[in-house]
């Protein structure tokens, strides 16, 4: 999770490099010999920067420290630069020193160049400019996976499957998916020229598209999922817009009956602090803490957030939850639990507990993410796994790959919630009730086997769409609709559907036999191939977000989400109860004192 802000904090951190040269020594105690050189060296790579100017008050013997560590920096990158076996530019070198220094502190703190940083504040800011559209990676070419709703690449008629082969006339066969992705986004009014190939079309189509604003919400979907219970998919970051977003979204829903709601943070990063906190006191009620913030002794980075507002009503809530859950959304998920609230269902999230802040470098464009303080939800736990025995890969992938087993329980961490409850530190949120991840919805959690044919699904269904499989008529679509209301049964794979992928699969595979697939591995995986083929060709028709809506009844997480809210309402009318006697009495529990 980010504290975004500049004021004092920035100017000084850019303005006194004497504070930057106290962190590089005091770390360095802590670190081994060869760990010492790259972090006092990433010091040196600031300055050379040109971030941080040499404080004009900074005693001789900083001065002095200062100057050799600059002009050792210099000359490593001079003889990294002439003798290295391949041409390396200055830029790249003193990123990859300064990231050096961060990553040697914590897996969370990072320096962001210019790029970087931009791609950043585009995506906190609800919104990019570009053609609005979703490409990615299919047997080493690019494709359209999804234009977004309302956006030029729909109005100019992208659409799923097609194959990008060229981009203001350059043929992009040889580009990465990336470079593919850099020049299509521009500046706004700008216009760019794509040629696609797709099935069933003899000649290639080119496309003149005028960059516009692309929305990316925080939720990008919500709807209906049962008489009374409103689904809100709040799966993209916390950014400047998502509280505003929640409002409107709840009360579109409170309009079409909802009286329970089913809040998503599955796959949902983090982001602002300040959404984050939010977000949580629209949930909660008056006076009850939020999340606690702490760090260095002077620095005026703690902080205690407390609902000033507080819900207007009690209502019944579930949250769901999932490895990927992480950063604010743990905050919200936590001050959910801790307060007894409602309940959460999933898997235990992924466990950071660090608070960073942004503190830009002025003279590159880029960035650094410092981390400032620990958080600590409403009972006092501090949700940080542990990072110090392993590498930044064992960090990120062992979580990732172990999930819930991959943090035992600590006594010493254990907390009560308002109402007696058992929880945990060290490790994430851990969910009031454990339902494992299913494997037709997002390519993380698929196995070797479903990763190898997922490619070949996506080229089945591209033909399909665009009728260039016989015996289907009813799978070619025109366009996408992302307004279209969705009724049950469509697009049912059928029994036929699935001959017809394995007759397409067997001559696929055997074009292509470097992806590994055998008939035996399809048989194996009928089921998913069932469910993922439905998912890709309603992705097709109208978008990923009403793909999962049409797979719902599929998703185990969710449907217990249904099943529990009686539970949840008992538990919020508990709860509800129980602080409202305690601050009728005055008796407010204070941040970290339970």
């Amino acid at each position: 999770m980010r504290q975004m802000g500049t004021g004092h904090t920035v100017r000084a951190i850019l303005r006194h490099p004497s504070l930057w040269l106290w962190m590089a020594h005091s770390r360095a105690k802590k670190l081994k010999k060869g760990q010492q050189k790259v972090l006092i060296l990433a010091f040196a790579a600031l300055v050379a920067l040109g971030g941080i100017a040499l404080a004009p008050f900074a005693s001789a013997q900083d001065s002095q420290a200062q100057t050799k560590l600059s002009n050792d920096y210099q000359k490593a990158l001079e003889v990294v630069r002439q003798n290295y076996v391949v041409e390396i530019d200055q830029e790249t070198l003193t990123k990859a020193a300064i990231q050096g220094m961060l990553k040697s502190l914590d897996p969370h703190s990072d320096y962001m160049d210019r790029k970087a940083f931009q791609e950043f504040n585009e995506k906190q800011r609800s919104e990019y400019f570009g053609i609005g559209a979703q490409i990615g990676v299919r047997s080493r070419a690019t494709y359209v996976l999804e234009p977004f709703r309302r956006s030029p690449a729909a109005r100019a008629g992208l659409q799923y499957g097609d194959h990008i082969v060229a981009v203001n006339g350059e043929d992009t066969s040889s580009w990465t998916s990336d470079r593919v992705r850099t020049v299509l986004v521009g500046p706004r009014g700008t216009e760019v020229i794509v040629t696609v190939k797709r099935p069933g079309v003899a000649e290639p189509i080119t496309a003149t598209i005028i960059r516009d604003a692309i929305a990316y919400p925080s939720i990008p979907n919500y709807y209906m999922v049962k008489p009374g219970i409103g689904y809100i998919g709040l799966t993209r970051n916390f950014q400047a817009t998502t509280n505003e977003e929640l409002t409107r979204v709840m009360a579109a829903l409170r309009e079409k009956g909802a009286e329970s709601f089913i809040l998503d943070l599955r796959g949902n990063g983090g982001g602002y602090l300040e959404q984050a906190i939010r977000v949580a006191d629209r949930l909660l009620q008056r006076g009850q803490t939020i999340v606690s913030t702490r760090g260095r002794p002077g620095r005026g980075f703690d902080q205690d957030a407390i609902a000033d507002m507080g819900a207007s009503e009690n209502f019944p809530l579930v949250v769901l939850t999932d490895r990927r859950t992480a950063s604010a959304s743990e905050i919200v998920a936590g001050a959910i639990q801790d307060h007894d609230r409602g309940l959460i269902i999933g898997e235990t999230t992924f466990g950071k507990g660090l608070v960073q802040r942004i503190f830009p470098v002025p003279s590159s464009g880029g960035a650094l993410t410092l981390t400032i303080a620990h958080y600590y939800t409403p009972s006092g736990r501090l949700i940080q796994r542990d990072y110090s025995n392993g590498s930044l890969f064992e960090y990120y992938s062992r979580r990732s790959a172990a999930g819930d087993a991959a943090t035992p329980r600590n006594s010493s961490d254990e907390k009560k919630t308002d109402l007696g409850r058992t929880v945990y530190g060290g490790g994430g949120i851990e969910p009031d009730i454990k339902v494992d991840s299913l494997s037709f919805f997002t390519p993380e959690f698929f196995t070797p086997g479903q990763g190898r044919i997922v490619t070949g699904v996506f080229m089945f269904v591209r033909e399909l769409i665009n009728g260039q499989i016989a015996g289907h008529p009813e799978f070619k679509i025109d366009g996408i609709e992302h307004d279209h209301r969705l009724a049950p049964n469509e697009f049912t794979v059928t029994d036929s559907v699935l001959s017809s992928f394995r007759e397409f699969a067997a001559k696929y595979y055997k074009d292509n036999p470097d992806q590994g697939v055998t008939p035996a591995m399809i048989e194996d995986n009928i089921t998913w191939l069932r469910a993922r083929i439905r998912y890709e060709v309603l992705q097709a028709a109208y978008g990923s977000d009403k793909a999962d809506q049409g797979l719902a009844d599929l998703d185990l997480q969710l449907q217990r989400a249904v099943s529990e809210m009686p539970n949840a309402a008992d538990l919020a009318r508990r709860s509800w109860r129980q602080n409202t006697a305690n601050t009728s009495r005055g008796q407010i529990i204070k941040p970290n004192q339970k």
